[in-house]
This record gives C-alpha cells, structure tokens and sequence, in this order.
C-alpha cells in the first residue's frame, strides 16, 4: 500500500511589545520567583537538577548537569538558553531571571539508519537547492542559508521525529518559530513527513528522490508554495531527522524562510 507524506505551512510576523512587573520604590524588583522546566531528547537525561519542573527565586544560579547514554554525545543546551554560561556544555550554570523551558539535546554515534545511503544533512542541502531552482523559474533571488534558521529547523525536525507528530506547535524547551526576530521580518515555515520507501516490501527511494518528493508536494499546495515563492524572503534554514516507526523510516522536514515585510 501506498504511504503519502504529509505538509504543514505557519508564518510569524515579529511586533514590538512591552510588558511590566513591580518594582520596589529604589527601582529593584520585588522579591519575585520562577520555574525552571527541564526536558531532554533521547540518548540521555539531565541529573542535576534532574528533569522536571523547579521554582527559584530571582537571581539563583543553578547548576546543570547532563549526562549522555552509552553510545551518546551530549551536542547542546536549547530553549530559552539567554542566561546559560555555556548552551554547548553538558556542566553549567542557568540564572532565574524568568520563567524558563530548557532541554539537553543528544546525539547518538551514527544518525542515519539502516538501509538508507544518505545522511540527514545532505537531504537539508538538497531541499534549498531543489527550492532555489523553483524560485529560480520564477525570476526571485535565490535564499541564502542562515545558521540561526537552520538550528531551529533541525531543532523543530528532531522534536516532531522523537514524538511521531507533525505539528507546527513546539514542544517544551524548544524555542518558538518567532526566536530572535528582529522589527520588520517575516518568517514562514513549511514542513513534511516522507517516507523514505514507497511500498513495503520495497526498495528505499533515493536522495533525489525523497527531496523531490517534499519539493513537489509544497509546489502542489498553494500555502506552502506562497511561502517557496514569496518574494520578500531572503534567508531560508532546513533541517531533517529521520524516525523509524514500524514498517516506515520517515524523513520529518522542516524548512524555514525569512526576510523583510
């Protein structure tokens, strides 16, 4: 039986705003507390404070400590990550300044899985280059990759693989599609679940093949193809995991898209 994958578009607009908080008559806070909610990905756990949801007061430096599985590497501190000393170290600190989500992110010794010839970033390489040549087609200036975009790309790609959902929510601990926008930009985000073998049994689709696949459903589909063709995007992130669920590998995509509006 055929498996057709599966599409998602969001867009964000970024937009000043203010907030408020009291503050005592010299101008210092009053005595305020935060929680502090920690999460892990697969391949490890956070032992110190452990992994749940924690109150400090403001100003507490707490300690953090990761810890990878046999076969693991701990890889980063992700989430609202402003007031971590070092997000690529597994031992830390954190400062309660607000209320906070993080997560450890760890990475096993081999990403890709049995039976596929390609790796997780080359089908990310593929995908711009598929996208920059409809953009091509179409006279608008080709997107250029953005580190900041594709951290969260892949970020967003590993969380949707490791709970089988294909969603534009976040999860906890993970930044939000808006992070670090500046006044005046646009974001748009596309993503899809392909299947990297059509039929089981079967044999596994190629590079060319599952890329064109993603490619192609986005350009069948009006919102997502809007966002391929918008003219005001200039930047573009993907990132890719792969999720092994039961008969099928699936390749969980996620490509986001920036620039002025």
């Amino acid at each position: 039986m055929k498996r057709i994958g599966s599409l998602l578009i969001a867009t964000a607009l970024i937009v000043a705003m203010a907030g408020c908080s009291g503050v005592s008559p010299s101008g210092g806070h009053i005595g305020e507390s935060y929680t502090l909610s920690i999460t892990s990905s697969a391949g490890g756990s956070v032992t110190n404070p452990g992994e749940g949801t924690f109150t400090y007061a403001e100003g507490a430096v707490v300690n953090l400590l990761a810890e990878p599985a046999e076969g693991y590497e701990f890889v980063n501190w992700t989430g609202d990550v402003g007031t971590i000393t070092n997000v690529n170290a597994a031992s830390t600190t954190i400062i309660a300044s607000a209320s906070y989500s993080i997560r450890a992110n760890f990475s096993g010794n081999s990403t890709v899985p049995v039976g596929i010839n390609y790796t997780a970033a080359e089908v990310e390489e593929l995908i711009i280059v598929l996208v920059n040549d409809e953009r091509q087609q179409y006279d608008l200036t080709t997107l250029s990759e953005d580190a900041l975009l594709t951290d969260l790309a892949r970020e967003h790609s590993a969380y949707m693989a490791e709970n089988h959902l294909l969603t534009h929510e976040r999860f906890p601990g993970e930044r939000p599609l808006s992070y670090n926008m500046s006044p005046g930009t646009m974001r748009g985000e596309n993503l899809a679940k392909i299947p990297t073998r059509q039929y089981i049994p079967g044999p596994y689709l190629s590079l060319q093949e599952v890329c064109e696949w993603a490619v192609s459903g986005w350009m069948d589909s009006p919102g997502h193809r809007d966002n391929i063709l918008e003219p005001n995007f200039n930047e573009t992130g993907v990132g890719v995991s792969f999720s092994d669920e039961g008969d099928f590998i699936y390749l969980y995509i996620t490509q986001i898209f920036e620039g002025d509006y």
